[in-house]
This record gives structure tokens, C-alpha cells and sequence, in this order.
């Protein structure tokens, strides 16, 4: 059972505010109708110029670091100095139940990157070929089996001791105030090897908020985090470790269970793979 807290009755009313969480009217079991908050998802578009390039459904916040960090993985840029600029564009309104009803999502945000100079046109096609990122899977879209693969930074093998790697996860959870509202959010966050957390970012997509920690780092100038480790509130699937190698990134933690071919991704490229992290537990791949 998820535990949830009501930002009314604890007072923190700023969450009730905040653009990814949304109040609801719900029936409890005892008949009793209140107020619930739940995690918003909302359909944006990422434009490079004046181009297309894909649309994720997302928790709206931190949309410029989303942009910059989905840009860097897929490749369209190694740097956050190639981008010249990065404005939002708001939708003009929300979706009613009738248009909902009618299969209509609705025109959702826009983001718009203005890149220094030409981009990569190959990676361009490539990030763009019908890509269509849900909440639930960063590789939903891609055409074929090749537009899996991804070339890869070699990784320089990182040990940090499991008494450290199990205390990420708890010193991130105070910063996961989306989630405690709704429990039904993702959350990622951004350590240096000696443990201090440096960006916690939330979103309803476990790789929407790994690309808004990673996008965030590459804002700030980083073009590799081989001294970061990343911590994941759910599971080690593929295209976590993927994107977390594309950065360089030696040393990865999850709360949830790895996948077979994420455990063998982080093995190949001499990543650290620490998953299943809680009270008395945790799995250190080899």
C-alpha cells in the first residue's frame, strides 16, 4: 500500500501549486468524497528550430532540462554550450472531458532549442524517425532494432562501498515531494561519488526524469558525469543504463529490480549496477 500525505493537513500548501500535481474528487471505500492529488501527464513537444523532433507525455516542471537532457542522449548535442537557447511555450488550454471522451489529448506545452550552429542531421533523423516517448517506455517508436543501439563512452570502473550506495535512496525520498503527494511519480537523482546529492528531479516518466537530472548537469556545463552516480526511485531497465552511459555516469542505483540486458549493458561498459536497494537488501552485479 502507498503511503500518501495530505500537503493540507501537513502544511505544506505549496504543493497543492505545483504545475505536476493536480487535486482530484474520489469516493473512499467509506463513501466519503474528498479531495486526492494526483501526478499530472501532459503531452509535450520538443523543437529544434523550427523542427519537429518528438513529443513525450510528461509531468510538466523543469521542461528546459527534459529538452537538454533528451537532445544529449539521443546525441543531437555533447554539449550544453551548443545550445543557444531554450524557451517554453505554454498550451492554451487543457483538454475537457469531452475531448478526452473523444480521443483528443490535446495541443499540450512546447519547448523550443535554438542550437549554435547546424546540428548533427544524422542524430536529428535518428531522435526523430515517429519517435513517440511514453511514460512507461523511452524506446516506444523507434523503427527498428538498430535504432537501439547507441554509441557508447568507454566507462572507467568506479567502487563505492554498498554501505554508502544504500543510503542514496533515503537522502533523496525528502526531496521527492511530487511523489509523497501522489505516490505515483518517478524520481532520479544526481550524487558525486562521496555521496552528496547535488539534483533530485520528478516526473511520471522514470527516463523523463533521468533526461531532466542529466539535462540539468548538461545546463550547467558538464559533458560527461564520470564523477556522478545515479539513483532511480523504480526499476533498472535498458534505456536507464543507456542514458546513464551516454553520460558517462560510472555508478548506478536502484530502488527496483535490473532487467537482464540492463545487467548486462552496465557489466559490458564496466558500469557499477547496485539495484533492489532497501532496509537489509540490495543486488551488486558483477
Amino acid at each position: 500500500m502507498v503511503s500518501k500525505y495530505n500537503p493540507r493537513m501537513s502544511g505544506d500548501v505549496s504543493i497543492i501549486s505545483d504545475p505536476g500535481v493536480r487535486a482530484v474528487p474520489v469516493r473512499k471505500r467509506n463513501g466519503a468524497e474528498v479531495s486526492d492529488f494526483v501526478a499530472v501527464e501532459a503531452p509535450l513537444e520538443i523543437r529544434v528550430g523550427e523542427r519537429p523532433l518528438v513529443i513525450t507525455m510528461r509531468t510538466p516542471g523543469h521542461d528546459d532540462e527534459l529538452a537538454a537532457g533528451f537532445l544529449f542522449a539521443e546525441g543531437v548535442v555533447t554539449s550544453g554550450k551548443q545550445i543557444e537557447s531554450i524557451r517554453t511555450e505554454a498550451a492554451t488550454g487543457m483538454s475537457d472531458r469531452a475531448e478526452l471522451a473523444a480521443g483528443k489529448v490535446g495541443s499540450g506545452d512546447r519547448v523550443l532549442v535554438e542550437l549554435r550552429g547546424a546540428p548533427d542531421a544524422e542524430a536529428v533523423e535518428r531522435a526523430q524517425r515517429d519517435f513517440r516517448a511514453t511514460a512507461a517506455c523511452g524506446v516506444c517508436g523507434k523503427e527498428s532494432l538498430e535504432d537501439l543501439d547507441q554509441a557508447l563512452p568507454t566507462i572507467a570502473r568506479v567502487e563505492c562501498a554498498t554501505d554508502l550506495l544504500d543510503r542514496l535512496p533515503d537522502r533523496m525520498r525528502p526531496h521527492q515531494t511530487l511523489f509523497a503527494a501522489t505516490g505515483g511519480i518517478h524520481a532520479a537523482g544526481l550524487f558525486t561519488l562521496m555521496g552528496e546529492l547535488l539534483c533530485v528531479r520528478e516526473d511520471i516518466g522514470r527516463h523523463n526524469a533521468v533526461d531532466k537530472a542529466i539535462g540539468r548537469a548538461v545546463l550547467d556545463g558538464a559533458t560527461s558525469l564520470a564523477d556522478r552516480i545515479l539513483v532511480v526511485s523504480g526499476r533498472a531497465g535498458f534505456e536507464l543504463v543507456q542514458k546513464a552511459l551516454k553520460a558517462a555516469i560510472p555508478v548506478m542505483v536502484s530502488v527496483g529490480a535490473a532487467s537482464s540486458l540492463a545487467v548486462d549493458m552496465a557489466s559490458a561498459a564496466g558500469m557499477t549496477l547496485y539495484s533492489f536497494v532497501g532496509p537489509g537488501r540490495g543486488n551488486l552485479h558483477l
